[in-house]
């Protein structure tokens, strides 16, 4: 009888402490998924700015290029500046890897998440400029990168707000995803060159929306969670 009633015991106290494992590892990762680190959405402002700014210039320069006789072609020389972007955004990084006094899972992952979307954007792009030099199709080639970009960003948003549980990325989400669809349509609606300049437009209008905007509140809700 005594045995029988250790084994039970026993058998509690290990269902038990099974249970309690649980729900210290549930609590673990809701903490992980809440803890913000500060500048975290710095990333995210920095390239939706640079991107933004990129598009509007290019616009631009496309008219006074046209007002000085001279090709709007050379106007997408102003892309080249993401170059250093490229730089300045890794030390952004390095920065805030070294402030940061404790880095989750959850942080590895969404960085992980946004390097291979950096990566595919680089191969890409030169697939799309080595089939447009090799094809000689170079406009049929150039209508697609916006929407594509877009569509990509959109996935990388909407997997950063299901892993954070941070609703602005979903909304940011939803804007690049209507944003890659805006721009498919307009290749439809503009037969004409003044297509280009409206998916810029769009472009600009979505990195403001669903970069510039969630990395603003982020950071906010980063600022008041370590007050």
């Amino acid at each position: 009888m005594r045995r029988n009633l250790n084994f039970n015991i026993k058998k509690m106290e290990t269902k038990f402490t099974e249970q309690e494992s649980l729900a210290v590892i549930g609590e673990m990762i809701n903490r992980a998924r809440n803890n913000v680190q500060k500048g975290a959405g710095t990333f995210m402002i920095f390239w939706g700015t640079m991107v933004a700014v990129a598009a509007l210039l290019n616009i631009a320069l496309v008219y006074i290029l046209h007002w000085l006789s001279i090709s709007p072609k050379y106007s997408f020389n102003i892309w080249w500046m993401m170059l250093p972007a490229w730089i300045v955004s890794f030390i952004i990084e390095r920065k805030r890897d070294k402030s940061a006094i404790v880095k989750s899972h959850f942080d590895n992952i969404i960085s992980s998440l946004w390097r291979a979307f950096g990566i595919s954007n680089v191969i890409f792009l030169l697939i799309i400029f080595g089939l447009s030099y090799s094809l000689q199709e170079h406009n049929h080639f150039f209508y697609m990168i916006n929407p594509i970009l877009l569509l990509m960003a959109g996935i990388g948003e909407f997997v950063t707000a299901k892993v954070c549980r941070f609703r602005p990325f979903l909304h940011g989400a939803i804007a690049m995803w209507a944003g890659s669809f805006s721009c498919a349509l307009v290749v439809m609606l503009f037969k004409n060159g003044n297509g280009v300049l409206v998916q810029f437009l769009i472009l600009a209008a979505c990195m403001i929306i669903g970069f510039v905007v969630p990395g603003y509140k982020l950071n906010k809700l980063a600022k008041e969670s370590h007050v």
